[in-house]
């Protein structure tokens, strides 16, 4: 378990898929919310502004799921992994 700094309380594994929703895009990749659970109940407690490489375009609002890859730095956001979008019936797929 790793703390990554941004709540004492809140605690996780490199190894965990979390939920997370796309705000925008660049030419490198997502700009995302990763949604942080509280262990007690289903409720999240928290999000976190995170980076992730894909080079399909996806729509604001998509539900991705993230695997942390490298912890922010000074200028930099949480870079994680993009280990699958959740694409609904209505939106293409991306590449």
């Amino acid at each position: 378990m790793w703390d990554y700094g941004y709540n004492e309380e809140a605690m996780m594994n490199l190894r965990d898929s979390l939920e997370g929703v796309v705000k925008g895009q660049s030419g490198a990749g997502l700009y995302i919310d990763l949604k942080i659970e509280n262990d007690m109940n289903d409720e999240y407690k928290e999000t976190i502004p995170v980076f992730g490489y894909w080079t399909g375009r996806v729509p604001k609002g998509t539900k991705v799921f993230c695997s942390i890859k490298r912890w922010a730095k000074e200028d930099k956001d949480i870079l994680v992994n993009v280990d699958s979008v959740a694409y609904e019936n209505d939106m293409e797929m991306a590449a």
